[in-house]
This record gives structure tokens, sequence and C-alpha cells, in this order.
């Protein structure tokens, strides 16, 4: 009897053999006889779900993106990555119905993404094609939701390591700055980074009420994790923000003198062109590595730099997550040298103890 009552409701009890049982409450049905018509019906969904005999809805991958999926993702603040990937996932499979795309489809995009070149003429890392994978993957899986496909096609990713620590040397960093001070509002910037170990959108988004010079404070707002984080300001970093601060005097009364109205920007770091935020210091700080004659250096190396030197300088593990940010541990670890050099003592020990012994 898959049909049963129990106190006031029934209840429907499906098992079919090599498939997953299925209990459902028949919420509505007052009598035998309605709770028995509700579970015809579901054992003709589940039928029809068997041999995939549902009607669906043709829909094209470009429409469904733009209707559908990016709305989900707007309030999420990797929205604008996401949106930077459809783009290229739209280009590529946009014509198509969702229900036409198939595992040899999502393999060509894969590969040719992979040997593709960026726009600066660079060479596309697997990571960020796994990446276009996980959202092309989200995407069908809202598909599935919506019962615009059976099933999900399988998307394969490329096997990676994320471990890169790629770290800036004396003599790198001495030839950066020699180019940098040709770029007035970069240099700031890039010492921030190697500083404080803020990311470039925090770098960014940092406004002048996140300051507290009395107590010589960075208050980190808006981070990749969503949690906040205080960081202190070393000499350096003081002295740049104070001069930051001079200048941001300095212009707001030249434009008073020119008998302008305009408002001091919020922001440390603003656009040298607009005083509004900052968005793009990609392509300049391109441009100064490569005039540097230094390969393979990201911005973001610059965070890898400064938790490497606090790492080399005896922080712990614990004030290093404080400062950068990270929830695991074992992300700090990276930067930690105190137990490579218990590892290094333990294996001297047994050279000298095979020295003794031999002796």
């Amino acid at each position: 009897m898959t049909v049963r009552k129990r106190g006031e409701h029934w209840y429907v009890d499906i098992s079919e053999k090599g498939r997953h049982r299925v209990q459902r409450v028949l919420k509505g049905a007052r009598t035998k006889a309605q709770a028995l018509k509700a579970e015809a019906k579901l054992r003709t969904q589940i039928f029809e779900k068997k041999y995939d005999l549902v009607e669906r809805p043709e829909c094209r991958f470009d429409k469904f993106v733009v209707a559908s999926f990016l709305p989900t993702k707007e309030l999420k603040k990797s929205y604008k990555s996401i949106d930077s990937i459809c783009k290229a996932l739209k280009a590529f499979f946009g014509k198509h119905f969702i229900s036409e795309i198939d595992t040899e489809m999502i393999e060509r995009y894969r590969q040719m993404r992979v040997e593709q070149k960026t726009r600066l003429g660079r060479k596309r890392s697997p990571l960020r094609v796994n990446k276009e994978m996980q959202v092309l993957s989200s995407i069908f899986t809202l598909a599935l939701e919506k019962q615009l496909i059976a099933s999900r096609p399988r998307t394969t990713m490329f096997r990676v390591s994320s471990e890169r620590i790629r770290y800036l040397t004396p003599d790198e960093e001495k030839r950066l700055f020699e180019q940098l001070e040709s770029c007035e509002w970069l240099k700031p910037i890039v010492l921030i980074a190697l500083h404080t170990g803020m990311r470039r959108g925090e770098i960014c988004n940092l406004q002048w009420f996140d300051l507290n010079f009395d107590r010589s404070l960075i208050h980190v707002r808006n981070t990749k994790n969503g949690k906040d984080r205080i960081i202190p300001m070393n000499a350096t970093v003081r002295q740049l923000l104070e001069m930051q601060k001079v200048l941001r005097a300095r212009k707001a009364q030249e434009n008073a003198e020119k008998g302008k109205s305009q408002v001091p920007s919020p922001y440390v770091f603003p656009s040298p062109r607009t005083e509004k935020r900052l968005v793009e210091i990609k392509y300049s700080f391109v441009r100064a590595v490569k005039q540097a004659k230094i390969t393979d250096l990201r911005f973001h190396d610059l965070r890898h730099t400064a938790a490497t030197r606090m790492g080399d300088a005896g922080a712990d593990a614990f004030t290093l997550a404080a400062i950068f940010g990270w929830s695991d541990i074992r992300m700090a670890m990276r930067y930690t040298h105190a137990m490579e050099d218990a590892k290094r003592r333990a294996v001297e020990a047994i050279a000298v103890g095979s020295i003794r012994a031999n002796t």
C-alpha cells in the first residue's frame, strides 16, 4: 500500500527498482480517493522523467543566460567577473538551443579557449578556463531546475595547481619602482600593496573614513570573503597616506582658487582623470612590469610578496591570517617558515647521528 493516512494527512511512498524512494505529504488531500488520484499523477511524472517524455520548451543559450541566469547573480560581488565570462560563453554557444549543447561541444569550447590568446596577446591560463567551465556548469544546473534539459552535460576541468606563489625579488622591486617614477598615481598603490597585502579592489575601494591616523589603522571593507578586517599602518604606509592627504587638500585649495565647487574625492586613490573611484590599473601595471623587464608578475603577486616578507620576518600563521583575511589557516601556513625550519633541523639531526656512528 503506497498511500496511507497518518493523523490528519495522507502520505505517499513510492519505491521503484533502481530508483530513489519518493515520499511525499499529499497536502490538500482530504479523502482516500483524492490521495490515490494524487499518487497516480506523481507516478506519471516519475515515468515521464525516467524516459524523458516531458515536453520541454526550446530556449536559446544567450537568451537564457541574460533573462534567467545573470539576474540570479546580480547581488554577488563576483558579478562583473561572471558577466565577463558569460560574454565569452554567449559568443560560442549563443545561437544554439540549450538542449542541443552536448559534452562534445563543451569540450571544443574548452580546448579553443585554452589555445586562444587573450586581448593582451598572452596565453590564457587553464585556471581561467576552469572558472568559465564552472559558470557554464551553473548555467546548466539552472536549466535543469527549470526543466529545459533532461540531464546536465559533463563539464571537464583542467588539472591545475592553484598554489601559485610568485613574489617580487629586491632587484625586481628596484627596477619596477624606477619605471613607476613616471606614473605618480600608480606608485603609491603598488607601495600600499607591498606593505599591507591588500588586494587590488580593496585598495581601489579605500576611502578616507577607513583610515584611523590616531591609532595607525586601516579598516578594509567589502572584502572578497565578505568580512571586514583591520590592518596596522607601518611607518612607510603612514607617511604615504599622510602625503596623499596633503595632495588632496592642495588640490581642493587649487579648485577653490579657480572658482570650482568640486567636492574632493572620498577615495584615497581616485582616478587621476575623473577623481571618481579608480577602476582599471591592470594595463598601467602590466606596462610598467614589461618596461622593467620582469616576467610572470601579476598585481596579485604583490600580495604574495607581502605575505612572504612578513613570514620571513617571523610572523606566525594566525597573525598572517588576521592581516590578509584568510579564514583557512592553511593559506597562511604557506608563508610561515617555522615548520620548514623544524623539518630542516630534523633532517640535519639524522646526518649528525650518522656522522657520529661512523667515526
